[in-house]
């Protein structure tokens, strides 16, 4: 039974302890819904089309023609090193002075961008399912090589698609941060997994699906490979959250092509369901995952739409506003979600092949 939430709502998520409310009245006040301003590119052009490989830093991972040279034209995805870092290596790491309460760690770790496509498209939904799989399989690709370094703890992936969600360039990229320390709500994931299967000797990611599936209320499409839902206490409104079943549960790192080609399929799918249910708003995509030494606990990736602003009660008390419900969303997102998986030849055709380091 779908239930019609007009009342605000205090819901707790279990995975991290973060407390939101749900209040579907505040979607009426007005200003609710927010306009993303447009990203131009840089007054020289934009630096990640194909042709302006010269304008990045050298490629740690391509997939290019076979018969194209490193940074230079013939490529579908690239990746190289962000040129403004959040962190950068050990070496050029220097160390605050500190005291009982001024504390600071060094921190360190590698920035990557990963260019998406050679075309400037702006919107994941604007590529097709084949190009979306090509995304996954490099993300996975510089993780494999990234959890090989013994000083990094943790690897967060993510992409900020418009203004709102933090992005600087319109063309279509994701980042990977791989950093010595483990982040606080990785940290606190970790922690609440650990009690649950030391008390009840199974994963909390998994029954927390299962007890989404057996409600069905914020399901809006399962297979044999992945259940994809509106997360019960989920940060943004119109919120999705693609976990894998338990065949790739464990890490993505170790996912088979055709695990990551069918949840590119539904990255896609929900992705384009949401822009065509709530409008074409900014949208930070995140892959969630345990630190590196923690891989059993599973992970999962979060579509989160930046339909609002955070505002002074979001800072002051660190708890979420959403005003459209979960159960809600699910309803309207179900009737526009369209999977489509492509064979492997499209995602990656005869004549490419990926290139890097570790290939």
């Amino acid at each position: 039974m779908v239930l019609h939430h007009t009342n605000s709502v205090l819901r707790i998520d279990i995975l991290t302890g973060r407390h939101v409310i749900v209040a579907p009245s505040r979607s009426q006040r007005p200003g609710a819904a927010t306009s993303d301003p447009v990203l131009a590119h840089p007054k020289d052009g934009n630096p990640y089309e194909q042709g302006r490989e010269s304008r990045t830093p050298d490629e740690r991972l391509a997939l290019r023609r076979i018969d194209s040279r490193p940074n230079t034209a013939g490529w579908l995805v690239r990746v190289v090193p962000n040129q403004f870092p959040a962190l950068v290596s050990c070496c050029e790491t220097s160390t605050e002075p500190h005291d009982r309460y001024l504390k600071s760690l060094p921190a360190f770790g590698t920035h990557e961008v990963v260019i998406e496509s050679p075309v400037a498209h702006r919107r994941l939904s604007a590529l097709s399912v084949a190009e979306t799989a090509r995304i996954l399989l490099a993300w996975q690709l510089r993780l494999r090589d990234l959890e090989q370094q013994p000083d990094i703890k943790s690897i967060t992936v993510f992409r900020n698609e418009g203004f709102s969600a933090g992005a600087s360039l319109s063309h279509v990229h994701s980042q990977i941060l791989a950093t010595n320390i483990i982040p606080p709500q990785t940290a606190t994931r970790l922690q609440r997994s650990s009690h649950h299967r030391k008390h009840y000797g199974k994963c909390l990611l998994h029954d927390l699906c299962e007890t989404e599936v057996a409600d069905g209320t914020r399901i809006v499409s399962t297979d044999p490979m992945c259940i994809v839902m509106c997360p019960y206490a989920g940060r943004v409104s119109w919120q999705m959250r693609i976990v894998p079943r338990q065949s790739a549960f464990d890490s993505f790192s170790n996912c088979t092509n055709s695990q990551l080609i069918n949840i590119a399929g539904h990255l896609h799918a929900a992705a384009t369901a949401i822009d065509q249910c709530a409008g074409q708003m900014a949208m930070n995509i995140v892959l969630v995952q345990p630190p590196i030494a923690n891989s059993t606990n599973g992970w999962f990736l979060d579509l989160m739409p930046r339909s609002t602003r955070m505002a002074g009660y979001e800072l002051a008390t660190d708890v979420d506003i959403v005003t459209v419900a979960p159960e809600s969303a699910a309803v309207q997102l179900r009737r526009r979600y369209q999977l489509s998986v492509p064979p492997p030849d499209d995602v990656v055709p005869p004549e490419y092949e990926w290139r890097g380091e570790h290939c």
